[in-house]
């Protein structure tokens, strides 16, 4: 799949395509990941599009499935699906609209020591 164009103005003509009601909301970038990008959507939401990956299709569709169902018994809050966006003139792929996660980018935050590693035993 080669990178699509993704601006705050494709992602409200999906919204108003698709899910009209949430097409007032304010939009602005959030992440731009490998395979992804993500849009905040107003407060609460955010909006995720495919832009490099060859099976995002059945990823996307997966996850909106499945998330819901597993999330509340995550030890970590993730986003969960609200809404699937189905391909369109404008966006060859499905997209999906999740709750919006509050925190910053593991790859943007500082490195933290973890717990101690047990020693091995016997000692040597």
């Amino acid at each position: 799949m080669a990178p699509a164009e993704i601006t705050a103005d494709l992602i409200r003509d999906l919204l108003r395509e698709q899910h009209p009601d949430l097409a007032a909301h304010p939009i602005e970038l959030g992440a731009r990941g490998w395979d992804n990008q993500v849009w905040r959507l107003g407060e609460d939401l955010a909006v995720r599009l495919p832009w490099a990956t060859d099976a995002a299709d059945e990823l996307l569709r997966k996850e909106h499935t499945w998330v819901p169902a597993l999330a509340p018994h995550l030890p970590l809050p993730v986003p969960v699906p609200q809404r699937l966006g189905e391909p369109s003139a404008r966006f060859p792929h499905p997209w999906i609209v999740t709750t919006w996660v509050p925190g910053e980018p593991a790859d943007r935050a500082p490195l933290t020591r973890g717990h101690p590693q047990p020693k091995p035993w016997p000692p040597s």
